[in-house]
């Protein structure tokens, strides 16, 4: 447009439904790479989902995660130690269900307390073949497979009670003795106690 020879600026002047559709689309289109991002994450993290389409990749997800979730709640149940003070033995634990036991002993934690296992798993006339102890904030969880000495025989209920008898000893045995002996101190003395 001229006006008295002078050139004036036009101004493409938009509607608001204009404005709001390319809002729409620009904030559609980004929520579609933020989408694409997360997808290309959990493609990284799972094995062998590189070519995946995004359906079966979140199905994928949605088993591995479950799977986890069971895995989680396994350990949680069986590693933790328990505040309580407890001893237990299962059934066999071996293939054809000859020999072997699991034994579990939840306690305070204290030195020497594999040694004391150890002697009384020999004084029930078996062997540990496998350990795995857990230890949280002072108490301790031990599960043991154990084998009776002289070969895979069956496990009866006379064995499996002398093997919890001699695991309930080592309980019983540190009744007398004060626990919080062995944890460390929760308030410093290293810059001396103030005279009250």
């Amino acid at each position: 447009m001229e006006t008295d020879g002078a050139v004036l600026p036009i101004t493409v002047s938009c509607s608001p439904t204009v404005r709001s559709c390319r809002s729409h689309s620009e904030a559609e289109r980004k929520r579609r790479q933020r989408i694409n991002g997360h997808l290309a994450t959990l493609r990284s993290l799972l094995p062998s989902a590189a070519r995946m389409d995004k359906a079966t990749l979140l199905g994928e997800v949605v088993r591995h995660v479950r799977e986890l979730r069971g895995i989680a709640d396994d350990v949680a149940i069986s590693a933790v130690p328990s505040e309580g003070d407890e001893v237990g033995v299962d059934d066999d634990v071996a293939e054809g269900g000859c020999g072997r036991v699991r034994a579990w002993v939840c306690c305070a934690d204290r030195p020497g307390l594999m040694a004391e296992l150890s002697q009384a798993v020999g004084s029930a006339r078996a062997k540990a073949v496998r350990a795995e102890m857990t230890t949280v904030g002072g108490r301790t969880r031990s599960v043991l497979e154990l084998e009776l000495l002289g070969g895979p025989t069956p496990i009866g209920g006379e064995a499996r009670s002398a093997i919890q008898a001699a695991l309930r000893e080592v309980l019983l045995a540190d009744r007398t003795g004060s626990t919080d002996r062995f944890k460390r101190q929760r308030i410093s003395t290293r810059f001396g106690a103030s005279a009250l």
